[in-house]
């Protein structure tokens, strides 16, 4: 009996030692993901929980955003993540949605942006990040030329340059601006904002690599997220973490 045993909890051991582990890509971009968050951000929680639910490991490589989503084409990368639905590119297939979050507009506290419609904003000089889908009516409003747009690699650059007068506003999510205002940008709290008019309330998605070696991925997110909460998921961790 004492051998039986013994085999048996060998067994489990190995068993829990070779469960199957998926990659992804992600950046820095809290509060959703981040190396250095609780649970690597709400985000990554939320994805981690859904995969775990069906016995699957999250292994997270945080990179430059432009370089995540180039990485995550090799085959042994499940996808890049989180995504807006906008930004799935060429190659991939998204995922059910994860979360949602608001996006908006960061602005000068003493001179805030008022519009109804993007055309409103004729004129001003607006940020937004590289590879960055945004939404579908702020990026019409960019190619007629309506609205002048300067890209750059993150949005903690965007936030620093509507506060030094460079920008007029950044396209921007607003969970994300909430972060830096409570944390390492507590010093712009009295020059920047987020605009009183929400855009929209975006979707995340996994952008799954339709080269990735299981097939099956999009239906194992999808049963993961049946069994958990996503949405209250992420509520709590922002009351809990972001204060």
């Amino acid at each position: 009996m004492k051998t039986t045993a013994l085999i048996f909890t060998m067994l489990l051991s190995l068993a829990t030692f070779s469960a199957e582990k998926w990659t992804i890509a992600s950046l820095e971009w809290p509060p959703f993901t981040g190396a250095t968050l609780p649970d690597g951000g709400a985000g990554i929680m939320v994805l981690k929980e859904a995969l775990k639910a069906e016995g699957i490991e999250l292994e997270v490589k945080y990179l430059p955003w432009t370089r995540a989503i180039k990485e995550a084409r090799e085959p042994d990368f499940l996808g890049y993540y989180p995504s807006w639905p906008e930004d799935v590119g060429e190659g991939f297939t998204k995922s059910d949605v994860i979360f949602k979050s608001p996006v908006g507009f960061v602005e000068l506290v003493s001179s805030p942006l008022s519009w109804e419609k993007m055309s409103d904003l004729k004129g001003k000089k607006i940020g937004s990040v590289q590879d960055y889908g945004n939404t579908a009516d702020f990026n019409e409003a960019v190619k007629n030329g309506t609205i002048t747009t300067e890209v750059v690699a993150s949005d903690d650059i965007n936030v620093k340059k509507v506060a030094g007068g460079r920008l007029d506003g950044a396209f921007i999510d607003l969970n994300n601006l909430d972060y830096y205002l409570k944390n390492e940008m507590k010093d712009l709290k009295g020059k920047v904002q987020a605009n009183k008019k929400i855009i929209a309330e975006k979707d995340l998605v996994l952008a799954i690599n339709n080269s990735f070696k299981d097939k099956k991925a999009a239906e194992v997110i999808k049963k993961g997220l049946a069994k958990i909460k996503s949405e209250k998921m992420v509520k709590d961790w922002l009351n809990k973490n972001n204060k």
